[in-house]
């Protein structure tokens, strides 16, 4: 984000704290519980959101080097994102071309792989290298089998994308992410150093996650005795670029800033928290200083999902900086799961009970109504209805 937006963001908010107010959307939005639970809309968002649309993995600092790689599960298929040789980040189905075994787990360093089956060893590049002990039993086969299965992988602003099917994933990322690409750009997310990972499952629908991310209303009830003090939780600043939703969430020290003569004043960034969500399942917070990603995976149709964090911190790194990273990773996990988490699950199971129809949104959480309308518009759903500001119903515009 650059300076000329941080001081045009502070100014909305200085007026919105003044003001007791917030960023509003035009309506109200009821939400079916079947947006959650219902197994055909499940499948449809798998196909087209997770199957034909770019997903973003990783971040550059996963994989910073050549012959870094991680492992990563996408729905139902493994891939391993690798540093090659001349710098680029590439994507390939963790799978040997032999039997299929898995070539790789976890995050690491390797000059090539070696299948752990028959030990045929692969190269950054995809290619095989050496097939041991084959006895030429291979000469005759396809020269298909001599290269990995590749991913379409593209690599900007700090970011790793994938695309299972299609083509063109740079124009698709690009129409996606919009403007937010250079808002990104200016965090020097390649710069920064990866520094640990959580994971967790919960018996809930994946968009549940960022559900609890998307509006800030829940702060003072739900984290009363963790956050709360910390934020102005009921004024936040929230704009659509693309199919990126952007909220800007105030915490108390912005009177910092507020306090500074006025030709000093202008950041926005370092007494915030910065999301920037992309439907179906990843997230983007710039917190004060350093990076938190998010994604979020159905696991067991639309009933249980994967939850991943990664923290990123900026260079260089003393024993303070490393003391201050574990502790944020420990604080924000700590925090979701032992608070978030659990009402996920429980909204769930309400409304796949049947007893509870429909939930609604309110214009003070629009980046929650933004949210959900860029899944509903992606799989062509009706679903979402907006209120007017009568109460009456009309169609999702």
């Amino acid at each position: 984000m650059d300076a000329r937006k941080q001081s045009e963001m502070l100014e909305r908010l200085r007026a919105h704290l003044s003001n007791k107010t917030t960023d509003l959307s035009p309506y109200a939005l009821k939400v079916p519980a079947e947006h959650y639970v219902s197994e055909d809309q499940f499948a449809l968002e798998v196909e087209v959101l997770f199957k034909q649309r770019p997903l973003l993995v990783a971040l550059t600092p996963h994989i910073a080097n050549e012959g870094d790689y991680l492992t990563h599960e996408v729905i139902d298929t493994s891939i391993v994102l690798v540093r090659d040789g001349d710098g680029a980040a590439r994507a390939y189905v963790n799978a040997c071309r032999h039997r299929g075994a898995r070539l790789a787990e976890g995050r690491g360093k390797k000059l090539s792989f070696s299948c752990p089956f028959h030990a045929w060893n692969w190269g950054l590049d995809g290619r095989i290298i050496a097939r041991p002990n084959s006895h030429e039993g291979f000469a005759q086969a396809d020269a298909r089998y001599d290269q990995l299965l590749e991913v379409m992988c593209y690599e900007t602003a700090g970011m790793i994308f994938v695309l299972l099917e299609g083509d063109d994933i740079e124009g698709k990322v690009k129409e996606l992410m919009g403007s937010s690409l250079s808002d990104i750009a200016n965090f020097d997310i390649e710069s920064m150093q990866y520094i640990d990972s959580r994971e967790t499952e919960l018996d809930c629908n994946y968009k549940f996650f960022l559900d609890g991310f998307a509006e800030t209303y829940h702060i003072g009830p739900l984290h009363k005795n963790t956050i709360s003090p910390y934020y102005y939780s009921n004024s936040t600043l929230v704009e659509r670029m693309a199919d990126v939703v952007h909220l800007v969430s105030p915490r108390k020290t912005i009177d910092k800033e507020f306090e500074k003569p006025p030709a000093e004043q202008g950041s926005v960034l370092p007494y915030c928290t910065t999301e920037y969500l992309l439907a179906p399942n990843a997230m983007l917070t710039y917190q004060v200083d350093h990076v938190q990603f998010w994604r979020t995976y159905p696991i067991d149709g639309a009933n249980r999902c994967r939850i991943e964090l990664s923290l990123f911190w900026p260079k260089p790194m003393d024993a303070e900086a490393q003391r201050k990273a574990r502790l944020n990773v420990d604080l924000v996990w700590d925090v979701t799961t032992q608070e978030d988490f659990p009402q996920s699950v429980a909204i769930h199971r309400n409304l796949a009970s049947g007893a509870v129809p429909d939930l609604v949104f309110g214009r003070n959480e629009p980046a929650l109504i933004y949210y959900h309308q860029n899944i509903a518009t992606a799989i062509g759903s009706d679903r979402l209805i907006p209120f007017t500001e009568l109460g009456d119903d009309k169609p999702q515009p």
